[in-house]
C-alpha cells in the first residue's frame, strides 16, 4: 500500500519540461486519487467482512447467506488490491521522479513503517484478549516488524500484510532503476515493459527465485500505473499508448485467471465478464484522476479527500483482525448489520488514532533521519574509495 504526497493542494497542469521537484512543489496532492484509494480500501474491507470464506467462522454462516444482496457486489472486492497496485505504479514513480536513491528510500521508509509498526503493536495487544484470528508467537510478531516475514515463512499478524511484500519488491526494482539515473521516458518505458515480460518468462521456465522476486501475477498492474504516470507527465504518444494497451491486455489475462481462484476461495460464482469490466473501469478511474485541466475541487472537498486518503493506509492495515474480533463478539448479540457497521467503525477509529497519533508526529522525522543516514553513509563510502584510489595511484607511481 502507498500514499500520495502529504501536502493537500489543488493540482495545476504539469508540463513535460517540469522537473520532479518542481512538480512536487507546485502540484501538491492528486486529491481525486485520494478518494479513489479510500474507495478501494472500503471495497477490501467489505470483501473481508462479507465475502471471504475466513469470515464464515465469525458470522456463524457463509457470508453469502449472511448478506445475500451485499455479497453480490462485495465478492468482487478483491479487485481493489489490483487497483491499489495500479495506483502504486503511478504514485511511486511520481514520488521518485526528481529524487535520488537516498531520497526515494527515505520517503518509503518514512511512509510505510510508522503506521505498520503501530498496527503490529495494536494487533499484538488485541491477541492478548481475543483468542480468535491469527495467533502469533512473540518471535513471529517481532519478525513481522521487518515487513518481510513471508520470506521466512512467518505468518503475518494481519491478513493483508502479504501485499506489502509485493510493494517492497516493486520498490526494490524502482531503486535499481534510479541507481542508473533519473526516470527518463525511455527508462520508464523499458521498466514497464521488461518487468512483466521477464516475470512471465521466469514463471513459464520454472525459475522460482526470479518468479518470487518479479511477482508476475501482479507486475502488469504496476506497469499500467507506471505507463499512466508517463502519460500524465509527458502526454500520450504512439509508443506509450501501444504499451499501455499491451499492459492492460496482460492485466485482463491475469485477472481472468484470478477470477477462477476467487470463485473457488469464496464458494460463489465470480463472473469473469464483470471482473474484466471492473478492471477496465479501474484503469479508466486511475487515468481520470490525473487528467490536467479538470475541474478543481472546492477547498472543503479537497480537504475531505486529502483526509480520507491519509487514512487509507492505516485502515487497510488494521481492519481484518480488529474487524473479525468485533464480528466474532457481536454477531450473536445483535443484528448482523450492526455488527458490520461496528467492525467498520472500529477500523476507522483505529486508523484515525494511528494517523494522527503516530504517522503525523513521526513519519517526516523518520524520513529525514533515514535520508541523512544514507547520505552520510554514501559520503563515507565515496571518501573511502577515493582514499583507496589515491593510495593505489601512489603505489603505482
Amino acid at each position: 500500500m502507498t500514499s500520495l504526497k502529504s501536502t493537500p493542494a489543488n493540482l495545476p497542469e504539469a508540463t513535460a519540461t517540469t522537473t520532479g521537484d518542481e512538480r512536487r512543489k507546485s502540484s501538491g496532492r492528486l486529491v481525486a486519487m485520494d478518494g479513489l484509494r479510500f474507495g478501494a480500501a472500503a471495497a477490501v474491507l467489505l470483501y473481508h467482512f462479507t465475502a471471504t470464506s475466513t469470515v464464515t467462522s465469525y458470522w456463524g454462516v457463509d457470508p453469502v447467506d449472511a448478506f445475500p444482496m451485499l455479497n453480490e457486489v462485495t465478492r468482487y472486492g478483491w479487485l481493489a488490491v489490483e487497483l491499489f497496485f495500479m495506483i502504486s505504479g503511478f504514485v511511486i514513480l511520481l514520488s521518485a521522479d526528481g529524487r535520488g536513491v537516498a531520497g526515494f528510500v527515505a520517503s518509503r521508509v518514512g511512509r510505510l513503517f510508522p503506521a505498520y509498526w503501530a498496527c503490529i503493536v495494536l494487533t499484538a495487544g488485541l491477541q492478548q484478549v481475543w483468542s480468535g484470528g491469527r495467533q502469533t508467537s512473540l518471535t513471529e510478531t517481532l519478525v513481522n516488524l521487518t515487513m518481510v516475514q513471508d520470506l521466512f515463512a512467518v505468518t503475518g499478524v494481519q491478513v493483508v500484510f502479504w501485499t506489502l511484500l509485493v510493494e517492497l519488491k516493486f520498490y526494490l526494482l524502482v531503486f535499481v532503476v534510479l541507481a542508473f539515473g533519473p526516470l527518463t521516458r525511455n527508462r520508464v518505458l523499458a521498466f514497464a515493459t521488461l518487468w512483466p515480460l521477464t516475470g512471465w518468462a521466469a514463471q513459464e521456465l520454472g525459475a522460482h527465485w526470479l518468479t518470487d522476486l518479479l511477482v508476475p501475477n501482479y507486475a502488469p498492474y504496476f506497469a499500467v500505473g507506471m505507463l499512466l504516470f508517463l502519460v500524465y507527465r509527458d502526454g500520450f504518444d504512439l509508443i506509450s499508448s501501444a504499451l499501455l494497451v499491451g499492459g492492460v491486455t496482460l492485466c485482463v489475462l491475469r485477472v481472468l485467471e484470478a477470477a477462477g481462484r476467487a470463485s473457488d476461495l469464496q464458494g460463489v460464482p465470480v463472473n469473469p465478464v464483470i471482473t474484466v469490466m471492473l478492471l477496465l473501469a479501474s484503469v479508466v478511474a486511475v487515468w481520470a484522476t490525473t487528467l490536467p485541466g479538470r475541474t478543481v475541487p472546492r477547498r472543503r472537498t479537497a480537504a475531505v479527500l486529502g483526509t480520507v486518503g491519509a487514512l487509507t493506509y492505516p485502515i487497510y492495515l488494521v481492519h481484518t483482525q480488529f474487524g473479525y474480533a468485533v464480528i466474532d463478539v457481536l454477531a450473536h448479540e445483535t443484528t448482523r448489520t450492526v455488527a458490520l457497521i461496528a467492525a467498520g467503525a472500529l477500523s476507522l477509529v483505529l486508523a484515525v488514532v494511528i494517523h494522527y497519533g503516530v504517522e503525523r508526529p513521526t513519519s517526516a522525522r523518520l524520513r529525514r533521519a533515514v535520508q541523512t543516514g544514507l547520505q552520510r553513509g554514501g559520503e563515507a563510502v565515496r571518501s573511502r574509495l577515493s582514499r583507496l584510489s589515491d593510495t593505489q595511484a601512489t603505489r603505482l607511481s
